[in-house]
């Protein structure tokens, strides 16, 4: 089935499958009305009829109607399988692909049984794939030849042979099929959460090779800014500099905030930062002293790719139908209508009613941002990270000290009597000597995180006042 998708289309017309993507499913159920109503027998619709059902949908009814249209009759006159139509409106209408899914499903579940049977399932296939490759351009299979994966694809669905494939059988089959996903992604602009993780797993994978190859030719355990900000220009130099500038900025800022954490002088790198963003061709030089490891820079280029991801027409523009998928892969959690509209309104900064790149990392790369999304666990690996100079997960016993009062740097600040304080810095030197004591035990002169983590939540069982200061069980 591969070899059908992955012919060159030689008629796709991009502007075409954006006006079929405005398209709602109750639109196209008003359609299935006016069919049920007006045109109950016909298999086939003449232009006429065609234009009758389909016109509230779109304004180019003829161009659809000759690339739907196959030549039916010993007249020559051109006409359009009824079926054929209606799944080509639900495979390239802006609704989602589990709702696409189930639309094209109930279409040819004739017998309403809830479930398809192999004839049905062949004819599911033969009009479902013909629409597509008729409107995406491609050469349109033979129907003998799709009546035969039609039988094939049954047999992979029916996984249970009880010879009837329900919904959850017929969904999760074209989830999982990846060349099916690849032309809906790119004929359809339409994607599952699934193919979307997948893309993101390997684009993440490959920032991660790039980054890494930026080290070998520095020869250096970090990236300097100023390289950075040109392998930047470089890799993507196809998208606009507005957006290029404001990743750097972010990876600038994030690897400043995350230095700040235990290292005083990165306040003057603060300012100096500030300055090169009021002039940065005159103030260039400022970027000297600053270099970027590569936690903090997969850190903040997993937003970027999000991004990308979600934007299938690399237009740098995302609608709320596409939100959903944007912070859903991001937080690995489904979000509710409501918040997809609180976010909107949100990110919208200029109530264009769409996301921009740029809104969207700013958005979400802010310290405010940062902050409230981050949990306990993830700043004091942070702070963590900060005294793992070498990247290699181990830090030297000798450093626990000012590990410790780093990890504890934030709560102190907002603390305003002096007695809290020493009673903190004693609690500090508690727990020195405590976990001292624990890694010399087992002969260690170094310690990893999940150590020190664990160290820590067995710790709160003991000093009732360092699960209130860490914050380990907040929800």
């Amino acid at each position: 089935m591969g070899q059908i998708f992955q012919k060159h289309a030689t008629q796709f017309d991009p502007s075409l499958i954006v006006k079929l993507k405005s398209i709602t499913m109750r639109e196209l159920f008003d359609c299935v009305d006016t069919i049920d109503k007006y045109y109950p027998q016909n298999c086939y619709l003449n232009l006429e009829q065609f234009d009758d059902i389909f016109a509230t949908l779109t304004d180019n009814c003829i161009d659809l109607f000759h690339r739907l249209a196959d030549q039916t009759g010993d007249d020559g006159k051109l006409s359009v399988h009824t079926f054929e139509a209606l799944a080509a409106f639900a495979i390239f209408s802006g609704e989602s692909f589990e709702t696409k899914c189930m639309f094209v499903f109930r279409l040819f579940d004739f017998d309403l049984s809830n479930t398809l049977e192999e004839q049905e399932m062949v004819s599911t296939l033969q009009c479902a794939v013909r629409a597509m490759c008729k409107i995406a351009g491609l050469v349109i299979p033979s129907v003998s030849m799709l009546e035969k994966l039609g039988y094939v694809c049954f047999q992979m669905m029916d996984e249970d042979k009880n010879k009837h494939v329900d919904f959850e059988e017929f969904y999760e089959w074209t989830v999982q099929y990846d060349e099916l996903q690849e032309f809906m992604l790119l004929y359809s602009g339409t994607q599952t959460y699934q193919y979307a993780l997948k893309r993101m797993v390997n684009a993440m994978d490959e920032s991660e090779q790039q980054f890494n190859r930026w080290l070998r030719e520095c020869k250096a355990p970090q990236v300097p800014a100023i390289k950075l900000q040109q392998n930047l220009y470089e890799l993507y130099k196809g998208i606009d500099q507005l957006s290029i500038d404001t990743l750097f900025y972010m990876i600038i800022e994030y690897t400043l905030r995350s230095k700040s954490i235990g290292q005083e002088e990165s306040s003057q790198q603060q300012k100096d930062l500030w300055a090169w963003k009021a002039d940065h061709k005159k103030n260039q030089h400022l970027l000297l002293n600053i270099t970027i490891k590569k936690s903090d820079y997969l850190d903040i280029i997993r937003a970027w790719n999000v991004y990308s991801i979600t934007d299938v027409n690399h237009l740098s523009i995302i609608n709320i139908k596409d939100l959903k998928l944007l912070i859903w892969l991001y937080e690995d959690e489904e979000p509710d209508y409501f918040r997809i509209n609180q976010e909107m309104q949100t990110i919208d900064t200029n109530h264009n009613n769409i996301i921009e790149r740029c809104e969207w990392m700013q958005y979400l790369c802010s310290e405010e941002s940062m902050q409230r999304r981050q949990t306990p666990q993830v700043l004091m690996k942070k702070v963590f990270d900060n005294y793992d100079e070498e990247q290699c997960g181990l830090i030297p016993i000798i450093n626990i000290d000012k590990l410790l009062r780093d990890t504890f740097k934030q709560q102190m600040k907002k603390m305003k009597d002096f007695k809290s304080i020493q009673s903190v810095n004693s609690l500090i030197q508690q727990l020195k000597m405590e976990f001292m004591k624990q890694v010399k035990k087992n002969n260690q002169s170094h310690f990893d995180w999940p150590s020190y983590y664990q160290f820590l939540v067995e710790a709160t069982k003991t000093h009732s006042s360092l699960n209130k200061l860490l914050n380990l069980n907040r929800d």
